[in-house]
């Protein structure tokens, strides 16, 4: 796929941060459309699929943001999803990693070694995020 530029003077009025954002979302609209056929799950599935893998795995602290679609070395296409350390009275807190999950089958690409690391970046920020409000 082409890569796509806005015009200078979009970029000066939205600013370069919205600017990146709307580019980031058009490029997965423009992905979603032009290779339909081999997207058989939505980016809402795989987030709920990550939600799941992350309750049942990891902590119950961590939810999925919004995942973005990416072709792999190899042609196919994945949704990558963010996955966020969240408290109860504070929100989203910020992000520990990042899953892919085929958009085709559906599989979540992860073993023991990558949910160990989740695990351990979700304790350094709870640790510190826990001795800013302290």
């Amino acid at each position: 796929m082409e890569a796509i530029e806005l015009p200078e003077t979009i970029v000066r009025a939205w600013g370069p941060e919205a600017a990146t954002d709307f580019l980031h979302w058009l490029d997965g609209r423009m992905a979603v459309t032009q290779f339909a056929p081999q997207i058989r799950i939505s980016a809402f599935v795989a987030r709920q699929q990550v939600n799941v893998l992350m309750l049942e795995q990891v902590s119950n602290l961590l939810l999925a943001g919004e995942p973005r679609l990416v072709q792999d070395p190899a042609g196919g296409w994945q949704w990558r999803v963010p996955v966020d350390l969240t408290f109860p009275t504070r929100g989203r807190v910020g992000k520990v990693g990042e899953l892919d999950v085929d958009a085709h089958y559906g599989g979540i690409a992860y073993d023991d070694g990558l949910l160990a690391r989740i695990a351990s970046a979700t304790q350094q920020l709870a640790q510190q995020t826990l001795e800013l409000s302290t």
